[in-house]
């Protein structure tokens, strides 16, 4: 799947033709809301299908399909967006900070505004932590499911209590190459986050200790 993006500072109108031309053929613009998309009245004599996410009552029905154009969506509506399987392109329009995991897993194309840094690759023991929760998870699932998010709590505690970095940024990069479906590795980030925080969650036992010792001695 192509991914490209325009950084939050360009004009709504140029980042529009810049999107559509690196698109070649839009096959919808999906945007966060119906007052989102009518705050750009233009839009409507594009000649292009209008949609929004969710199941929310609008007169923007069109479906996600081909290359779509995201609207000022947040970077957790793109992921979902990305599950369906009649999509082969996205564009994000007016991406910010919370972009730049997405932009680096993806290597995404930049087309204007101003190109956002790279997350800083994370060290060999965090890809495995998360490469090895990835085996254990439901993909289907990412960490819907109480016993994949007992192992992500409890891989991500034991790195914790050993004085390994949990950087979010970074556990959501590994956890879009590892192809965890949807806004996943959003929570993976959030479940770090708190952990950071010295906030204990509580797990059940789902990865043998030795595993995790393993994971913790890469460098």
């Amino acid at each position: 799947m192509r991914r490209a993006y325009i950084e939050a500072h360009m004009p709504l109108d140029e980042s529009y033709r810049t999107a559509a031309q690196w698109a070649g053929r839009i096959g919808a613009l999906i945007g966060p809301s119906t007052r989102a998309i009518e705050a750009s009245p233009w839009l409507e004599r594009m000649g292009i299908p209008l949609g929004v996410v969710g199941h929310r009552h609008t007169r923007f029905t069109a479906r996600p399909q081909g290359t779509v154009m995201a609207w000022c969506l947040n970077v957790g509506e793109i992921m979902d967006l990305e599950r369906r399987n009649n999509i082969d392109g996205v564009v994000a329009v007016r991406a910010t900070n919370s972009f730049r995991p997405w932009v680096t897993a993806h290597d995404a194309d930049h087309l204007g505004g101003q190109p956002l840094d790279a997350v800083a690759e994370a060290r060999p023991a965090i890809k495995a932590l998360v490469d090895g929760i990835t085996g254990i998870a439901t993909v289907n699932q990412g960490l819907v499911d109480p016993r994949e998010r007992s192992a992500a709590v409890q891989g991500l505690t034991y790195f914790r209590q050993r004085g390994i970095q949990l950087v979010p940024e970074q556990l959501i990069v590994e956890a879009i190459r590892n192809d965890w479906p949807g806004d996943s590795p959003l929570e993976l980030a959030r479940l770090a986050g708190e952990i950071n925080r010295g906030k204990r969650l509580r797990y059940q036992q789902r990865i043998r200790p030795e595993v995790m010792a393993e994971w913790a001695q890469l460098e």
